[in-house]
């Protein structure tokens, strides 16, 4: 799994647990076996897929890139 899927698979877990909610019902939700999402939770598909939306929409999340704030350590002064 690559940095950042799995930077986001750790906040959609995350989102989960919070939620209460599993793969069962994601699979469920989906009309699909829990066999067949769990390749997207484990890593072995991609969740830049049609899938991976359709998930974080299940939990009622979106992606949004914000802004690295620089670290003070690496401010320059004169």
């Amino acid at each position: 799994m690559r940095d950042i899927e799995a930077e986001l698979m750790a906040q959609i877990e995350a989102a989960m647990r919070r939620s209460g909610k599993t793969q069962a019902d994601f699979a469920a939700h989906k009309g699909v076996s829990r066999q067949s999402v769990n390749p997207y939770f484990n890593g072995k598909r991609s969740l830049f897929t049609e899938t991976g939306r359709d998930l974080l929409e299940f939990l009622g999340l979106r992606i949004r890139l914000e802004p690295i704030e620089p670290d003070s350590d690496s401010k320059k002064t004169s």
